[in-house]
């Protein structure tokens, strides 16, 4: 019997410098992220050392981390910020009260929970450098999970979604108590997912997945545009091009067969202090009602670096806020967006991360 410790699956140390706009893609070798053809793996969370130079330290601008599964990229799930102000996974240590982001539960059958990201090969990272600034010192990613024997699967997790409260006809169900909303996940043969190694890469968080998908989701985005100044509303949406990809959008447009659970949020507020106020817009109404004081000086939804809120001298981050309740974006509109306080916040000003759970009911 293997012993299921957690453990380092891959680990990158960028040395010397990258220039601005150009990646780096290390294969799974290079950071010791193979495994042997009898087993299989989960990632439980991330570690960002980030890039800093001088003294004072200067950030630099490593501005995206994605993971890449059995040789696929999976930034649309995916998408974290390594710039140190604004890091989405910062060393497990120096994280102030111990609130660690994971991509879901290890060793779960419980399709909600087991979103841990699932492969049977390799896996490594590919990273980005921004527009503004090269990176000239080093950095490093690690990622921790569990490693299984193919052989021990069917007894470490069973069958995955094999029915919820004496119904046999669910695989999961997302609820919403803050908008007494239920989405109920139905699979076309019931009964769940035997677990083994054939499957292993059909569970959620794995990239063969039949549907329904479930996958983590976490991602940042900038405001590409200056706000109003007049305090309306801005949504970080693509095809607005008020960001920059689309793996930054954070406007859904969902119908039936889409949906997103929203469990946490993120803002890093302007310098000079004009954003006021931040909330999830569904369905025309604002979530919470009243919306989330963010000013600089009290921002109960900060993340990353810990500064201003303890000296910048002393290296703590904070993890992304989860909220009271999670939120369903479900056949509906909704948005995470901010408002200034009367004066526009200028470009790329703020920066913005959402966590939670992608469901989708359609494709192959």
């Amino acid at each position: 019997m293997e012993h299921h410790e957690l453990r380092v699956l891959a680990d990158y140390t960028h040395t010397g410098s990258q220039a601005v706009n150009t990646p780096a893609k290390p294969s799974p070798r290079d950071v010791l992220g193979e495994l042997q053809r009898d087993e299989r793996a989960e990632v439980v969370y991330a570690e960002i050392w980030s890039p800093v130079t001088g003294a004072p330290p200067s950030e630099e601008e490593l501005k995206k981390i994605i993971p890449v599964l059995d040789g696929d990229k999976y930034g649309e799930y995916v998408s974290l910020s390594g710039i140190r102000s604004s890091v989405m996974a910062p060393p497990k240590g120096r994280i102030w009260g111990a609130k660690l982001y994971s991509f879901g539960t290890p060793m779960s059958n419980n399709p909600l929970l087991s979103t841990t990201l699932k492969y049977s090969e390799s896996i490594t990272v590919e990273t980005l450098v921004g527009a503004t600034t090269a990176i000239t010192q080093d950095y490093r990613i690690r990622l921790w999970g569990y490693v299984y024997k193919v052989a021990e699967l069917p007894r470490v997790f069973g069958t995955m979604g094999g029915g919820i409260s004496g119904r046999p006809d669910l695989f999961a169900l997302l609820v919403d108590k803050a908008r007494d909303r239920e989405l109920p996940i139905r699979r076309d043969t019931p009964g769940g997912i035997l677990v083994n190694g054939d499957t292993w890469n059909t569970l959620p968080g794995g990239k063969n997945q039949s549907i329904p998908k479930i996958n983590p989701f976490i991602r940042y985005a900038y405001n590409k545009k200056a706000t109003d100044g007049m305090q309306g509303d801005y949504q970080f949406r693509y095809d607005t091009q008020n960001v920059d990809d689309n793996e930054e959008n954070m406007y859904f447009d969902f119908n039936a067969l889409n949906a997103l659970l929203v469990v946490g949020l993120g803002i890093r507020p302007d310098a000079a202090g004009n954003l006021a106020k931040t909330a999830l817009k569904i369905a025309g109404d604002y979530h919470p009602k009243g919306l989330i004081p963010t000013t600089l000086t009290n921002n109960p939804l900060h993340f990353g670096w810990a500064y201003p809120f303890f000296p910048d001298t002393i290296p703590l981050y904070y993890a992304i806020p989860k909220l009271e309740r999670p939120y369903l974006i479900w056949n509906e509109i909704g948005a995470l967006i901010v408002q200034d306080d009367g004066t526009e916040v200028s470009i790329n000003a703020l920066i913005t991360a959402l966590t939670g759970i992608r469901i989708e009911m359609k494709g192959g």
